[in-house]
């Protein structure tokens, strides 16, 4: 039996060209490698009978130095035809494809996640490389407030979402050891409360424990499930406050200024 959910990250690399402070994949700790092509149509064909997502997030570290990633959106896309495939990216790396070649996508949808104000005229270069490959273009801001801003530029089959962040919570303490938070107040700041991840063929909760349990195996009683394992109640939990939310913050204490340079460090170009 296939259940429907909102939206599934999978997570395609673990390297970052940046490293950002409190990064929610950990990037910041000089984190490597990629999952292979092969890894990834595993997951996919195993998955595929298991969930049936509406959107499908290409996720990392960053998914542009994927170095087979237009053979992943493919992959992805062959396996769950009728979902919405979504590649979330910082954008630095746009400048080594030719815009032409996301076309091909179409139905697509990019985020460019802009981390940096100071560098915002970087990124909105190679957004206009993508957009000036078509015309029409409807422009709208969806979203707009203290934390997050979205521009978003749309055809019918093809979207880019122009995404700044301000401040964000760190999801573990300064010495990298889990709060102990209540889970319903942690649930209620979190960055992506409704979000689960596909990590190395097993479904979390969200980013940020998958990929601290990646690198510090016991860090909280939690498991990820597999897909020959009974997933409903990790569906129905979904979008709700768990016992594993207290590893993160219930309060704002521990934000980093996301645009702030100190906090952000992009490998290759400071």
């Amino acid at each position: 039996m296939t259940v429907s959910i909102k939206r599934l990250d999978l997570n395609i690399t673990y390297a970052c060209n940046l490293s950002c402070k409190g990064c929610i994949s950990l990037s910041d700790m000089d984190r490597r490698g990629i999952e292979s092509l092969e890894s990834i149509e595993q997951q996919c064909m195993d998955w595929s009978t298991r969930i049936n997502p509406q959107v499908i997030t290409l996720f990392g570290g960053e998914p542009l130095l994927h170095p087979r990633i237009h053979d992943v959106i493919i992959t992805v896309r062959k396996y769950w035809p009728a979902s919405t495939v979504r590649l979330i990216t910082n954008g630095y790396l746009l400048k080594k494809h030719n815009p032409e070649k996301w076309f091909e996508h179409a139905p697509f949808e990019m985020q460019i996640s802009v981390h940096r104000r100071d560098h915002e005229d970087i990124l909105t270069r190679e957004i206009k490389r993508i957009l000036e490959c078509r015309k029409g273009w409807r422009v709208k801001r969806t979203r707009d407030t203290a934390k997050h801003k979205d521009i978003e530029f749309s055809l019918d089959d093809f979207i880019i979402y122009k995404s700044i962040f301000g401040k964000f919570v760190k999801p573990y303490q300064d010495d990298i050891t889990p709060f102990t938070s209540n889970p319903k107040l942690a649930h209620s700041i979190c960055g992506a409360p409704n979000t689960p991840v596909l990590y190395k063929n097993k479904l979390y909760k969200c980013p940020p424990v998958a990929n601290i349990l990646d690198i510090m195996p016991g860090y909280v009683n939690y498991q990820g499930v597999g897909h020959n394992q009974d997933i409903s109640e990790f569906v129905q939990a979904i979008g709700k406050p768990e016992s594993v939310c207290a590893m993160c913050p219930e309060n704002s204490s521990h934000s980093i200024d996301h645009y702030a340079k100190e906090s952000v460090h992009v490998k290759n170009l400071d």
